[in-house]
């Protein structure tokens, strides 16, 4: 059997079953466990944070244009064998719980999910979130990390999937997910659903 960390495969597929349950309990409202070679990353997603410009374009470490180039990105992909992807639906109509989906829970099952992989040998699980670190933890103040002085919250803080080019939209399609894009002039009591989602690649 193949085997990852020494792991044989059916023990290796235990705990990634572990750590979609464990999404599931920090307050996801779906989690899958996928292959990594089934994230889509597209170019156009990372074109999507300059054009319409993005308020947080070039304002921290974890947004265009200071995150990896989107090929070194797909060579670190292609290092793992599988992810936990996950989704928070919002169902109250405000953008207040959508936000704080977002920004609170989203953050909190990433940094939760890493951390239980990394402690149990998957060294090299790493997160995405929803959204930016600057957004979440430093929204008034300068990013102190592209500052030079280092990252107020390195083991929280992580790039928004669409800043590193991952199609998100495509991925929750794939899964069976059903997404309601919100624009500016959207209305958020007018979609059965607002929807966050999240990522962690598995070694």
């Amino acid at each position: 059997m193949r085997t990852v960390n020494g792991l044989r495969e059916d023990e290796l597929q235990s705990d990634l079953e572990g750590y979609r349950l464990l999404a599931l309990e920090l307050g996801a409202t779906d989690a899958r466990v996928i292959r990594a070679e089934d994230v889509i990353i597209d170019e156009r997603v990372r074109g999507k944070c300059r054009y319409p410009t993005c308020p947080s374009y070039n304002t921290n470490m974890n947004c265009p244009p200071h995150t990896m180039a989107i090929d070194e990105f797909r060579t670190l992909v292609n290092k793992y064998s599988y992810a936990v992807f996950f989704k928070v639906d919002v169902l109250s109509g405000r953008m207040e719980d959508f936000e704080r989906a977002t920004n609170k829970t989203i953050t909190d099952i990433v940094w939760q999910l890493e951390s239980a992989a990394f402690y149990d040998g998957y060294y090299l699980a790493t997160g995405f979130g929803a959204t930016n670190c600057k957004e979440i933890f430093c929204r008034n103040l300068e990013c102190a990390a592209l500052a030079g002085r280092g990252c107020r919250h390195p083991f929280k803080a992580r790039p928004g999937m669409h800043g590193m080019g991952i199609d998100v939209f495509r991925m929750a399609a794939n899964v069976g997910w059903i997404l309601y894009p919100l624009g500016t002039s959207a209305n958020a009591a007018d979609v059965p659903h607002m929807t966050s989602m999240g990522l962690v690649l598995i070694d």
